[in-house]
């Protein structure tokens, strides 16, 4: 009887064999795991979007937080809906709305639990945002196409004498006005 409690007790103390072979298998199930398709591991819970604005150098606000001017490239969190502002002098704000959309793991027959909560099946559209800014019309001057465009250029002068906006934005606004009013 003590022979064979003695035999089973080998089986009870790793040999640097047995060492080996479970190191070698638990690493080829980590390799297969992460070469399985986990969007977690291959996508992230966050998404690299940048922002670009024409012209450039207009504040960036996401969900009312100002977080830098354009261009730039912040990190977010793909499961959230974010409501990107960019303001800049002489132009109309621009609000535009990122969304998150199902991307190539969210139509897979199976999907893991984690990657579906943690948001590594969507994707924020679009990944690229560019917004052309629009110059601003000041209240009372619909109608009179002239008096706009006019007002318009010199509204953009007024800027440029106050150095709120640089010679190449003014360059880039008057010739958006003209080509504007000339349609």
């Amino acid at each position: 009887m003590q022979k064979i409690l003695r035999g089973s007790l080998k089986f009870l103390h790793p040999t640097p064999m047995k060492i080996r072979s479970f190191a070698a298998a638990s690493l080829a199930m980590c390799v297969l795991a992460g070469l399985s398709g986990c969007a977690l591991v291959s996508k992230g819970r966050t998404q690299s979007v940048v922002v670009r604005s024409n012209p450039e150098g207009a504040t960036a606000l996401i969900n009312g937080h100002e977080v830098g001017k354009t261009p730039l490239r912040v990190a977010l969190k793909r499961a959230s809906v974010y409501e990107i502002e960019l303001r800049k002098p002489g132009f109309e704000n621009a609000p535009t709305v990122l969304l998150p959309a199902g991307n190539e793991y969210s139509k897979r027959f199976l999907r893991w639990g984690i990657d579906v909560d943690l948001g590594a099946t969507t994707d924020l559209v679009p990944g690229e945002l560019k917004v052309d800014l629009i110059p601003a019309l000041p209240p009372g001057t619909e109608g009179d196409r002239f008096l706009e465009m006019t007002y318009r250029v010199l509204q953009a002068d007024a800027l440029l004498a106050a150095k709120e906006i640089s010679p190449a934005d003014h360059k880039y606004l008057v010739g958006a006005i003209v080509k504007f009013y000339s349609n």
